[in-house]
């Protein structure tokens, strides 16, 4: 927005916040050897340090190549304390309580999401005060690691292997992540704009992606509580069996029919759904050793989708009109179950 006010281009625009996950992803794959160097509290809050002091020089100067920089300086820092950071959730949870665990913790976090937009409404875009007010609530994040004392998790030395290591050892986990990053993104940025392509109010698109992002925030514990009473592969199928039926099922209710409403939270609660059991999974195939790698991982991809799923969703919209956006998220479901019964096969 504030890229907007000052003129910038929508492809600069659009460029800043690719920054971010781009960083992500490149960042993510040595997080583990921070984690080895640092430990798990400091590696945490000087990452989130690094954020604060990088937040706040974005107002300095309101320049699109400037900020591209500091915006993928900021999503290196995120990379750390997001990848130690859930491997510690994972690394605490209880086997029989894992999955509820992280559904919490995927609700808090899509409650961050949620919470965001809020804020700026709020506190507006002018000036030094939303990035003061974002500085400060990042800090005050960080309080609570200062007094984890004998509870900071000791992950033992990183096991022998790297990336594709922890890839081939969990291929149906992992194409989760790439599924779940690809959606969760298109969705959110998207699905506003396929509504107006197709003759829908503003007023009405903003509303269907609210009921979506409600569904995010609302199922993700009832989710993890149902993979820790059955076999979370089979929960991750179901949810994207989800992701094939649901896009094909859009056209014909999306601004037609009051099935849109539980079809909108139902399909957003598995978005997130995919990602929170997929965490669940890792904390269950991986050990202390590899928690650390496997996440790192995990996020890596997760942010690979998050880059090309709006890249190829919103080409297919400029191409083919609306159609082309829910056949965009058909074509990555497809994919995922060939992923899931090829590994069927290959385990058979």
């Amino acid at each position: 927005l504030v890229l907007e006010n000052n003129g910038v281009s929508s492809s600069l625009i659009g460029l800043n916040a690719a920054s971010s996950p781009l960083a992500v992803l490149v960042t993510g794959l040595f997080v583990p050897r921070i984690l080895d160097s640092l430990g798990v509290v400091r590696a945490m809050l000087l990452s989130l340090l690094i954020t604060v002091f990088l937040i706040l020089a974005l107002p300095v100067k309101v320049d699109p190549w400037l900020w591209f920089a500091i915006r993928f300086l900021i999503g290196m820092a995120m990379a750390v304390h997001w990848i130690i950071g859930e491997a510690w959730v994972v690394s605490v949870a209880a086997k029989r309580h894992r999955g509820r665990i992280v559904g919490l913790y995927m609700t808090v976090l899509s409650g961050g999401f949620a919470l965001g937009p809020i804020l700026l409404g709020i506190v507006g875009t002018e000036g030094w005060t939303p990035f003061v007010v974002v500085a400060v609530l990042t800090a005050l994040s960080g309080l609570p690691i200062l007094f984890v004392g004998r509870a900071e998790p000791k992950f033992p030395p990183r096991a022998k292997g790297g990336f594709l290591t922890v890839l081939r050892a969990a291929p149906l986990v992992f194409s989760a992540a790439v599924l779940a990053g690809f959606t969760d993104t298109a969705i959110v940025s998207l699905l506003p704009i396929y509504g107006l392509r197709i003759g829908l109010e503003q007023e009405f698109v903003i509303w269907a992606l609210a009921v979506a992002l409600m569904g995010n925030v609302a199922l993700q514990v009832p989710i993890g509580w149902i993979g820790d009473h059955f076999d979370k592969r089979r929960i991750l199928v179901i949810c994207g069996v989800i992701f094939f039926i649901a896009p094909l099922l859009l056209p014909l209710v999306f601004g037609a029919s009051p099935l849109q409403w539980p079809l909108l939270v139902i399909w957003g609660g598995a978005s997130f759904g995919i990602y929170t059991l997929a965490l669940s999974i890792i904390g269950e195939r991986f050990d202390s050793a590899s928690l650390a790698s496997a996440n790192a991982a995990m996020v890596a991809l997760y942010e690979a989708g998050s880059v090309v799923g709006p890249l190829i969703a919103g080409t297919a919209i400029d191409q083919y009109g609306g159609v082309g956006f829910p056949a965009t998220l058909v074509g990555a479901a497809v994919l995922f179950l060939f992923v899931v019964a090829l590994r069927a096969l290959t385990r058979r």
